[in-house]
C-alpha cells in the first residue's frame, strides 16, 4: 500500500487540508466549488476545517472538479482501508461508516438500514433515494413555514434539495435500479421538484398552491415505496390495509377538507 499524501509534516494531510489546498490552487471559492460538486457551501466549509469528515463520493466529485488526479479519493481510501473499492455515493451499507451517517448538512440522505449484510446496489440505491426524497420534502416544508424574503426563500428551497444529496441519490438510482423502480422514482422526483418550485415562488404550507403539488407527490412517493417492495420480493400493500382511501393523503389533510372514510 502506498503512503498517503503528506503536507510536509510528519502527519498525513487530512481530506479537508488537501481539499482546501487544491481549491485555492484552482482559484475557486467555496461557493464556486459547491456549485460544481452539488454539495452545500456550509458542508464543504466543515469538511475543510475538519468539523465534518467528508466521504468518498464527495472526494471523487472534488477530484473531478479540481483535476487533482484522484488525490482526494486516495486520502479517503487510506483513511478507510476496509471500505469497498466503489461504494455508492448515497447507498446505505449494513452499518454506514461515520463519514456516511446523517448530519445537519445532509439530513437523511445517507441513513443506514439496520440490516445484517449490505444490500445489492439496485436495492440500496432505491432505499437511499426514498430517504433522500423524504428528507428533501421535510426540508422544503421547513422553508415553506419560515418567514423569508423572496430571494432568501428561493435560495433556501434550492439548498434544501442540494443539502439532502437528492441529485446524487437520483444518479445512483438511474444507473443501478430496476426499470419499474427507476420509473416510479423519477415520477416522485419530478413531483418533489414541483413542490420546490411552488415554495420558491412563495407557496405557504396552508396555501392551495402547496397542496396542489404536495398531494401528487405523496401519492407518487407511496407508489415508489410499493415498487421498492416489489423489488425486495415483498407482497404489495394497499391503501385500505393502512386505513387509507388512497395514497394521496387528501383524506387526512385538514387544509383540503376531510373526506369521509368508506
Amino acid at each position: 500500500m502506498t503512503d498517503p499524501p503528506r503536507d510536509g509534516t510528519e502527519h498525513p494531510e487530512s481530506l479537508g487540508e488537501c481539499l482546501r489546498r487544491h481549491r485555492q490552487a484552482a482559484n475557486l471559492s467555496l461557493a464556486d466549488l459547491a456549485r460544481r460538486v452539488n454539495y452545500s457551501r456550509g458542508y464543504l466549509s466543515k469538511v475543510e476545517t475538519g468539523r465534518a469528515p467528508g466521504n468518498l463520493a464527495l472526494a471523487r466529485r472534488c477530484d473531478q472538479a479540481l483535476a487533482t488526479g484522484g488525490a482526494l479519493a486516495a486520502l479517503m481510501r487510506h483513511a478507510s482501508p476496509a471500505a469497498p473499492p466503489d461504494p455508492a455515493p448515497a447507498g446505505p451499507p449494513a452499518r454506514a461508516p461515520a463519514s456516511d451517517r446523517p448530519t445537519a448538512d445532509r439530513p437523511g440522505a445517507e441513513t443506514a438500514l439496520p440490516t445484517s449484510a449490505p444490500l445489492p446496489p439496485g436495492l440500496a440505491s432505491g432505499v437511499a433515494f426514498m430517504l433522500a426524497l423524504d428528507a428533501t420534502h421535510g426540508a422544503l416544508r421547513r422553508v415553506a413555514g419560515d418567514d423569508l424574503s423572496p430571494p432568501r426563500r428561493y435560495d433556501a428551497a434550492n439548498r434544501a434539495v442540494h443539502d439532502a444529496a437528492l441529485y446524487v441519490a437520483r444518479e445512483q438510482l438511474l444507473v443501478s435500479a430496476t426499470v419499474p423502480v427507476v420509473a416510479a422514482g423519477e415520477a416522485a422526483f419530478l413531483r418533489l421538484i414541483a413542490i420546490r418550485d411552488a415554495i420558491r415562488t412563495g407557496a405557504a404550507l396552508a396555501s392551495p398552491e402547496y397542496h396542489a403539488v404536495y398531494h401528487p407527490f405523496a401519492e407518487s412517493l407511496w407508489t415508489f415505496r410499493m415498487a421498492l417492495r416489489q423489488a425486495f420480493g415483498q407482497e404489495p400493500v394497499t391503501p385500505a390495509l393502512l386505513d387509507r382511501i388512497d395514497w394521496s393523503d387528501r383524506e387526512r389533510c385538514a387544509d383540503c377538507g376531510a373526506v369521509a372514510r368508506r
